[in-house]
């Protein structure tokens, strides 16, 4: 079968036409677990295929997938959920947190994803900021949690090797007789659905209010960029606990695609491995990983052969290099998608549309959105300048609400239409896209976003610490690492049990995926006049220097 070329699927068009596949309405309000998997129901059809870490595996069903997130809506109705509360998850990935997700939108709530790489400064914050009333959690994840002020969220944890704190709900046993048929709440397409916090440059976190019209939003590119059809075995490789493994799983479930979902995070061999061994047809994974497989023996590529149709790429850019590499070897195209938090999934290469690769390059506007590059005084910017990638929302094709309880940072996304993120670009004479950084001083490495000021503040914990300051700099592997400059106080001296211990303490506090791998003390930072840290100058410095301690 022919596939259409881009510029006629650009022309063809419709919104109306991703409202009729989701049984959907203009103007009217939806319910997302009926649209996810209760019209899927009723069938016995499997929804997510899972594999634990033990390498126990489970199929649920779309009717058990139904009646256990009816379940959870009613458990959260009956602690006082209402639409438009927040309930956060700190969750593996289990069969479990699908049916929390689903349930936290039945029950016409807002959901909260944390990610379980997180420590207990990063978990408080985001309690904290989204106000949320309940938090789901794992026992094995348990002990990570910070105490909680008098007032704060209810906890339902699920049973697991760790234990349930004195006052926590058991999971199982709160469900367990709760109404498989009860609370079916519909939300405004522009109400928000989940709150996803993303890092800037400073400042704390901000939560992007991702609306209930982004299973809308983004089937534009799960159509023609991922090409998922019903009879794939899919496995998108990330968390739900994070913008791109979220949409995966929620927008493939409401097409009524079976998920392939792992527990354990997949090491390259692992990835190789499960591809070959379950038979995988499409692939939604990350530049790191492929790299990582890349990287392994040929002996081994060779081992494990491969039967993908499609595979696609998103979370950081994906150099030409591996683009030509699985061409060789497994014979598919790894198409990369660019999106964001706030824009959702907007440009990309499409496995479903003829349309011209090139390696290096992030691809096209997907159908229905348009995107450029602007510059500083918000015009288009002329083909090879580098500006910023700018979207304009579509009315029935908008992704986010901007940010939670932040008006001021939400109206400065805003020029002459444009929204803008601080992602930087340029577009070439025949459209293409190509990333080119960051205008501010995020950190992207192995498809996280990494703020500065949370390593920072972490650092400074420390109590031989005077100043601190994290940037991102170039790694073959990971795209970026983050580096960390030191300044000590008076009596202290550089050494590497010290670089040690400001290692851990940046992994115990906020995450083992954000620590610094390079750490240089020096005797003070490049500031400007008013003392702001100049991170561009440390950007540009010799790398590693005398008193580095790199990992």
């Amino acid at each position: 079968m022919s596939r259409p070329a881009h510029a006629e699927a650009c022309r063809d068009f419709r919104w109306k036409d991703t409202l009729r596949v989701l049984g959907w309405a203009p103007d009217r309000p939806v319910d997302l677990a009926a649209t996810i998997v209760d019209r899927h129901a009723g069938h016995g059809r499997p929804g997510l295929r899972w594999i634990g870490k033990s390498g126990a595996s489970r199929t649920l069903s779309f009717d058990e997938l139904s009646r256990l997130s009816a379940q959870v809506a009613a458990w959260l109705r009956s602690r006082g959920v209402r639409e438009g509360d927040r309930v956060a998850g700190f969750l593996p990935r289990v069969p479990e947190t699908i049916a929390i997700m689903l349930g936290t939108w039945r029950a016409g709530g807002v959901y909260v994803p944390i990610f379980t790489g997180f420590g207990p400064d990063a978990i408080a914050f985001r309690l904290r900021d989204s106000g949320a009333r309940v938090l789901c959690t794992h026992g094995e994840y348990r002990a990570r949690i910070p105490a909680l002020a008098p007032g704060g969220p209810a906890i339902l944890t699920i049973s697991g090797t760790g234990a349930r704190a004195v006052g926590d709900a058991d999971f199982h046993a709160a469900i367990e007789g709760q109404p498989a048929n009860g609370w079916r709440a519909e939300r405004r397409r522009d109400d928000p659905a989940v709150i996803l916090y993303t890092s800037g440059s400073t400042g704390p976190p901000k939560g992007v209010q991702i609306a209930a019209n982004f299973l809308a939003a983004v089937y534009p590119w799960m159509l023609y960029g991922v090409d998922l059809r019903l009879d794939d075995v899919f496995w998108p490789t990330g968390d739900p606990g994070w913008g791109y493994g979220l949409i995966c799983y929620m927008l493939a479930l409401a097409l009524g695609v079976p998920v392939t979902c792992h527990e354990a995070t997949p090491t390259p061999e692992y990835a190789l491995q499960r591809v070959s061994v379950d038979g995988v047809t499409n692939l939604a994974t990350t530049p790191t990983l492929l790299r990582g497989i890349m990287a392994l023996p040929a002996e081994m590529l060779g081992r494990w052969p491969v039967r993908l149709r499609a595979a696609s790429s998103c979370g950081e850019p994906l150099n030409a290099e591996v683009v030509t590499f699985f061409q060789r070897h497994w014979g598919v195209t790894v198409m990369d998608h660019y999106g964001s938090s706030e824009f959702g999934l907007p440009i990309g290469n499409c496995n479903a549309l003829e349309m011209e690769v090139r390696p290096g390059s992030m691809g096209l506007p997907l159908p229905g959105h348009t995107m450029a590059i602007i510059g500083d005084d918000g015009g288009e910017a002329p083909a090879g300048t580098v500006g910023q990638i700018a979207m304009r929302p579509h009315p029935e094709g908008y992704y986010s609400l901007g940010y939670w309880g932040d008006a001021e940072r939400t109206a400065a996304m805003h020029r002459g239409g444009w929204m803008t993120i601080g992602d930087l670009g340029r577009r070439d004479a025949n459209g293409y896209f190509w990333f080119e950084g960051r205008a501010d001083d995020v950190i992207k490495s192995a498809g996280y976003r990494i703020g500065p000021f949370e390593v920072e503040s972490a650092i400074l914990n420390h109590t031989a610490v005077a100043e601190a300051a994290a940037v991102g700099l170039p790694d073959p592997l990971r795209g970026q690492i983050v580096k960390a400059f030191v300044v000590l106080r008076a009596g202290h001296t550089p050494s590497a049990e010290l670089r040690d211990e400001i290692v851990e303490l940046v992994k115990s506090r906020i995450g083992r995926h954000q620590y610094p791998r390079e750490i240089e003390f020096v005797p003070a930072l490049p500031k400007t006049e008013t003392g702001k840290i100049q991170r561009f100058v440390l950007r540009s410095g010799p790398r590693p220097s005398a008193t580095s301690t790199p990992s």
